[in-house]
């Protein structure tokens, strides 16, 4: 084995020769891989922003909501909350503008519908339009109930009539913070859409959602009650949902679409015509356009660190072929991953800015060890062909080390059961063998084309290029001394740092709330706040009740256990309940209109056939409204709750104990109804699964990359002592990073979760350039001091000018406006800092201390005379 590892060292000393006698065909034969994958970028390249990719097409999750998007469509809807200039959303005003509103919206939508398919990409999409101007409250005339607009076309034209319509409306328990805070000064405009709930079978049922009623016929619609309790007959036709238990499958929307449409209703509601309302929008579709100029940011910042490497680069190495040639090794590395990724069918998701941040920091590591050991091999008083073949015979093996240990890093992550995690696993790893391939084929070909010049140090050298690089040798050998000095005190002061970080570290909640991605002030930010003190909440999600059984909502003690559930859920969820509707509201709010509005009667009855007759006169006075409550078959309902924000770690336990208490409320209902099915679901739950799905793939994946990869340098360097000695090394970076979090009660999300890989990425990539470097280095002089000031001197250099180059770059994203980046920067950044303090300090004492054998004694033996 160690036969082996010396032999490679010779085998990329000369592959630069090789390469040169085929330049032409190597080159080509590249050119041509980059028109292939370029090709592949051109035409089969597939971005999905969406939360379906973060799972298989199987998970229980997927399947409840699309059975719930099948029976009730989609739960994605627009809330348009606006602030009228009068302060009051009853003054004439503001009604004025919210009736004129409410009508365009709903005539920009049906011409929309009637338009080009182009054109029903953008308001089209809306099915729905509910608010002031529409919603509907009952009345009882005798044995008759009403459904009546609260304002519709009879418009209240005085005080006296807005402030009736004030009080009914303050008197409708479910127009509360729907449709008006409490104080009066905000409106709400709910706008259903179908995002998410469009059938790929376009010749299937969809439901009808859209309100029966022409939007301005207030003519009354009555429901009476018959002389015949058994005669209620509810002729409906069962939809295409009740009629097959398959789980229906809808067309994908883009994240494109989410966000020309909210373009398409802002550019309404700036018209003129409403510039007595301020607007704040909440709902999915408004964070899926957020989503996507996050990303839009992520990209420009991206751009803007590498810009700043470029200038660091430049700076640093005083050579503007370093810069651009590090420059194409990133950019066609990632060109011939995601091409070569994309002919292979891979979808990539918002993860591909991880993994444009694993290729900068991957391969600018790996560039600048080459063209740091070329500038040092040029200033020792090789020619341009020598040097070349010595830098990549003291780096190649190393790169590869790392190319290997980073790709089986990524490579485990494939083992995800997320579909997106494994995507960014194999495409990460794609580019970072691509990376390999530009540095061990092309690179050495560029350098013959365009290379840093530099000279023996001498009083004909540059003195701007004299002045950097030299400069880095005192302080090196003086880092060297320390070390020698105090290995001890430096190792147990490690240790024990380390150790009280790992206790931090352990602390740290996973807790991921994407209001805090974005910084204060930002319009997401003040409209979650906003809508979770004043209205119904910045969250919703449903509970969706399948009985499987015909007119299973027409019984009492089915009603009942929905009502007390939704009482006990009041009581034990107050700080993040406002409130909650099922159809036991509708029924209790319907049997105390029928009996003059008594509180008594504000209950469900015991009768089975007085709570039929009752939905049979909701039904036929609001066939809309009961639509969006039930199935046409009575089998299929839903709860909806209206939750306040919160983060990812108090909600993933309300919902492990909302499980608890539909087990409770609704397992006594089994020996009627044994096919029953109450599940979690909504667009809120769906993110809840993926944030608890990715914190424990991700920690899990860690864990795992970390043993293998100490495995694979136990191997590759052949002793069992070199990859118990890089432990530490890799391990405190992401330990310094979380320990200091858990420390100051810093929440780890996802982005920071994610980011971990990125992190062991950099401190392996350093940890092998040394320990491969010492290794060589130790076998060759058999003293360990001068082993490690060769190391330093050579290795140590690049390993500062690396971790300049990515510190500055990853620096930059903590200026971004999206938390979601800049949090990560900067915690690259400083993990980045951190490794290179233990790469100067921690493994320099360690080995001054322990005197590692690595197995030279045998390797000697064993070697090839002059191998060395």
């Amino acid at each position: 084995m160690q036969s082996l590892l010396f032999s490679m060292n010779h085998y990329f000393e000369k592959l630069p020769a090789f390469l040169r006698r085929w330049r032409w065909p190597v080159m080509l034969a590249l050119f041509s891989f980059t028109v292939f994958v370029g090709a592949g970028l051109v035409t089969r390249l597939q971005i999905d922003m969406s939360q379906d990719i973060w799972f298989k097409d199987d998970a229980p999750a997927l399947k409840n909501r699309a059975q719930f998007r099948a029976q009730f469509g989609s739960d994605e809807s627009v809330f348009i909350v606006y602030r009228p200039e009068s302060g009051d959303v009853f003054s004439a005003s503001a009604l004025r503008t919210l009736a004129q509103l409410h009508q365009d919206i709903e005539q920009t939508s049906y011409r929309a519908t009637a338009m080009s398919d182009g054109a029903r990409n953008l308001l089209s999409r809306i099915e729905r339009v509910d608010s002031l101007f529409n919603a509907r409250y009952q009345i009882a005339d005798g044995d008759t109930l009403i459904a009546r607009k609260l304002i519709g076309a009879e418009y209240p034209r005085t005080d006296a009539a807005r402030e009736e319509r004030r009080a009914i409306a303050a008197s409708q328990e479910s127009f509360r913070h729907v449709f008006f805070s409490d104080d009066f000064r905000y409106g709400v405009l709910q706008l259903k859409t179908d995002f998410g709930a469009v059938p790929l079978d376009t010749t299937a049922t969809s439901v009808v959602m859209a309100d029966e009623d022409a939007l301005l016929d207030d003519s009354l619609t009555l429901g009476t009650l018959s002389s015949d309790p058994f005669a209620v007959n509810l002729e409906v036709t069962p939809l295409a949902a009740d009629q097959s238990d398959e789980t229906p499958v809808f067309a994908e929307d883009t994240v494109d679409e989410y966000d020309r449409f909210m373009k398409a209703l802002k550019a309404l509601t700036d018209q003129p015509a409403y510039s007595n309302f301020e607007f704040y929008f909440a709902g999915n579709p408004v964070m899926m356009e957020s989503q996507l100029a996050a990303v839009m940011e992520a990209s420009s910042a991206l751009l803007i660190m590498l810009v700043m490497i470029m200038v660091v680069l430049r700076v640093l190495l005083r050579s503007f072929s370093a810069v651009v040639w590090s420059m194409l090794g990133i950019v066609l590395s990632l060109c011939w991953a995601m091409g070569f990724g994309a002919w292979l069918g891979a979808s990539y998701s918002t993860m591909l800015v991880l993994t444009a941040m694993l290729a900068i920091a991957v391969g600018i590591a790996s560039i600048v060890h080459v063209l740091s050991a070329y500038l040092f091999f040029r200033r020792a008083g090789e020619d341009h062909v020598q040097a070349i073949a010595s830098a990549y015979r003291k780096t190649g093996f190393a790169i590869l080390l790392t190319v290997v240990t980073t790709m089986v890093g990524m490579l485990s992550l494939t083992l995800a059961d997320m579909p997106a995690v494994s995507s960014f696993g194999f495409v990460s790893a794609l580019v970072v063998a691509f990376i390999f391939v530009y540095i061990a084929f092309l690179l050495p070909l560029l350098l013959d084309l365009w290379h840093p010049e530099s000279a023996p140090a001498s009083k004909t050298s540059r003195p701007l290029f004299r002045s950097k690089l030299p400069s880095l040798q005192p302080f090196l050998r003086a880092v060297a001394n320390f070390c020698q000095c105090h290995a001890r005190k430096i190792v147990v002061s490690y240790v024990v740092i380390f150790v009280a970080l790992l206790v931090g570290a352990v602390q740290v909640k996973t807790n991921s709330n994407f209001v805090d991605l974005y910084k204060d002030g930002h319009p997401v930010r003040v409209t979650t706040q906003l809508v979770d003190e004043k209205l119904m909440g910045a969250l919703s999600l449903e509970v969706y009740l399948d009985f499987n059984q015909a007119d299973a909502l027409k019984d009492p003690q089915v009603l009942k256990q929905i009502d007390q559930f939704q009482q006990h859920l009041k009581a034990a969820y107050s700080d993040k309940l406002i409130k909650s509707l099922s159809l036991a509201d509708v029924v209790k709010d319907t049997h105390r209109v029928m009996n003059e509005g008594k509180a008594t009667f504000h209950s469900i009855p015991d009768d089975p056939r007085l709570t039929a007759q009752l939905l049979y006169l909701f039904n036929n006075a609001n066939a809309s409204d009961r639509r969006s409550l039930v199935s046409d078959d009575y089998s299929r309902s839903h709860i909806t709750l209206f939750l306040r924000n919160g983060g990812s770690h108090e909600y993933i336990e309300m919902f492990e104990s909302l499980q608890g208490d539909i087990s409770t409320y609704f397992d006594p209902l089994i020996s009627s109804y044994p096919a029953m099915e109450p599940k979690l679901t909504g667009v809120f739950h769906l993110m809840m699964e993926l944030i608890r799905h990715i914190a424990v793939t991700q920690l899990k994946s860690f864990g795992a990359a970390l043993l293998i990869i100490t495995a694979l340098m136990m191997v590759t360097l052949g002793s069992k002592q070199a990859g118990v000695i890089s432990i530490l090394p890799n391990l405190i970076p992401a330990v310094f990073t979380f320990g200091v979090m858990g420390y100051l009660n810093i929440p780890l999300n996802t982005d920071m979760l994610i980011i971990a890989p990125i992190i062991i990425g950099i401190a392996v990539d350093d940890t092998i350039h040394f320990l491969t470097h010492y290794r060589n280095a130790w076998y060759e002089y058999g003293d360990v001091d001068k082993a490690i000031r060769s190391t330093l001197s050579e290795v140590g250099q690049a390993v500062i000018l690396t971790t300049a180059v990515l510190a500055i770059g990853f620096g930059v994203l903590g200026f971004s406006d999206y938390l979601g980046l800049a949090k990560p920067g900067i915690a690259g950044a400083v993990a980045i800092v951190v490794a290179l303090l233990s790469d100067l300090l921690f493994l320099p004492a360690l080995i001054y201390w322990v005197k590692p054998e690595l197995g030279r004694k045998q390797a000697l033996e064993k070697m090839p005379v002059g191998a060395v």
